[in-house]
């Protein structure tokens, strides 16, 4: 592949470092470093529900804003797909292409593991069960309603994020015979429309209901700040009163204790739109630190997310087993929690990810 090609191919919270590139041959290395934080607050939300299964139900959730980290990553998706289709000639299939073998072996890969742990030891999945129509929908990033909860989530709990990333590519890769500034207008136009759609008529369609769901407005606020990134170099001011703005948004948004409702893009979203822009902004104007064990860990991202529930339930049963969760505590365990999901996220990346994905761009 050449080398457009190969920028192109990698738009998702899983893009490796030495793809994205700051008009030459520079890495946009703070992208690297959100996607570590954006992972790693997403592992720490998902630890609390083992937490509170080691201290049968004493343990009550309070890390409400590990949310936040996949809005996060929706805000970086929607900037690298404005990035790095800038002044690029694609076709739809072949943008589609690329972005898929991005998305969906490892994902697949996951899902088919998680049904075979339905199918040998069932007790493990307690609010799981085999459902022909959910499996399938699951695998072709179609929202689906689950047989057991009720909400359009697929087999493989996280992959919703990944079904809305699909969607965003579908309508993206449609208006790549605009230019940049008006494919970002019309892609936010549609996507805000969807949203207030859903506002009045949400309880018609469980699709509409999905995908004008408020984390549309997440890739909204990447893409423009994608678009602001090409267009502008920020002043110092503007930077440091961006990063006052989200910060003070953020606080707002633990203290009042928001999570994952429809009023998470007001909170997360517009605060990690605004840590991007700080972060991207600030890159280029000064630079920004190389960290080389950061970015190692960015790469391995998008395994760290789709593997992160095998890794906490097989830590969880650890500590139950060898009763250290008295020794460890809630703080002692998250910690836990957290190297064992980077420690097997890297693995797979390693063992799985990228072999797959050396294999796909010689194709």
């Amino acid at each position: 592949m050449s080398t457009g090609a190969s920028i192109e191919s990698r738009t998702l919270v899983d893009v490796p470092a030495q793809v994205e590139r700051v008009h030459g041959d520079v890495r946009i290395q703070s992208l690297q470093h959100l996607r570590v934080l954006a992972a790693s607050v997403i592992v720490l939300y998902h630890a609390e529900l083992q937490i509170t299964r080691l201290t049968d139900g004493a343990h009550q959730h309070s890390l409400g804003f590990g949310a936040a980290g996949t809005d996060l990553f929706f805000a970086i998706g929607g900037f690298i797909l404005v990035y790095t289709t800038h002044n690029r000639k694609d076709t739809f299939a072949a943008f589609l292409y690329r972005r898929f073998i991005r998305l969906a072996p490892l994902y697949w890969l996951f899902t088919l593991l998680m049904l075979a742990v339905l199918l040998v030891s069932p007790g493990h999945l307690l609010t799981t069960k085999g459902d022909f129509w959910h499996i399938l929908s699951s695998l072709a990033f179609i929202p689906y309603p689950h047989p057991v909860l009720g909400l359009d989530r697929p087999f493989l709990f996280p992959g919703w994020v990944l079904n809305n990333f699909a969607f965003f590519y579908l309508l993206f890769g449609s208006l790549l015979f605009l230019s940049t500034g008006r494919r970002v207008a019309a892609l936010s136009i549609v996507l805000c429309s969807l949203v207030i759609l859903k506002m009045l008529f949400g309880a018609t369609s469980h699709l509409l209901d999905f995908y004008g769901s408020t984390v549309a407005l997440d890739f909204v606020q990447g893409m423009f700040v994608g678009w602001l990134f090409l267009a502008r170099r920020e002043s110092p001011w503007i930077i440091a009163a961006a990063f006052a703005a989200g910060a003070s948004i953020f606080v707002a948004g633990v203290l009042e204790n928001v999570s994952e409702g429809a009023e998470r893009a007001l909170f997360w979203g517009m605060a990690d739109a605004t840590l991007l822009f700080v972060c991207v902004s600030v890159e280029k104007r000064w630079g920004w630190p190389e960290w080389r064990f950061l970015s190692k860990l960015g790469d391995a991202s998008y395994s760290v997310f789709v593997s992160h529930l095998f890794a906490l339930a097989l830590t969880a049963s650890i500590l139950r087993g060898l009763r250290l969760f008295p020794m460890l505590g809630v703080s002692g365990a998250r910690i836990v929690f957290l190297g064992a999901a980077w420690t097997v996220g890297v693995i797979v990346y390693s063992a799985i990810e990228r072999p797959l994905m050396r294999t796909f761009n010689r194709q």
